[in-house]
């Protein structure tokens, strides 16, 4: 990952973390839609958007890229109601 992605993807999380889900939202959305391949800015993508059918894409994605990632699993389990 170059160094301009590992930024917006930290600034991302950050912004997400802080609760500023737009900012969050729009860092990394940057960041996927420059590399595709990067688990954590899927991950992180599923916490920042509001609808169901999104966050399940996130999260699928995630599990495309890591099969068996803990957090994905757990993300798919909540919206399937059963976490």
């Amino acid at each position: 990952m170059n160094q301009q992605l590992a930024e917006w993807l930290h600034d991302g999380a950050v912004a997400l973390t802080q609760g500023d889900k737009q900012r969050a939202l729009d860092l990394l959305m940057r960041v996927v839609t420059e590399d595709e391949e990067i688990p954590e800015a899927w991950l992180w993508l599923s916490g920042a958007v509001d609808d169901p059918e999104d966050q399940r894409t996130a999260l699928d994605n995630v599990l495309a890229l890591e099969p068996g990632n803990p957090h994905a699993l757990h993300g798919i389990a909540v919206l399937d109601g059963k976490a």
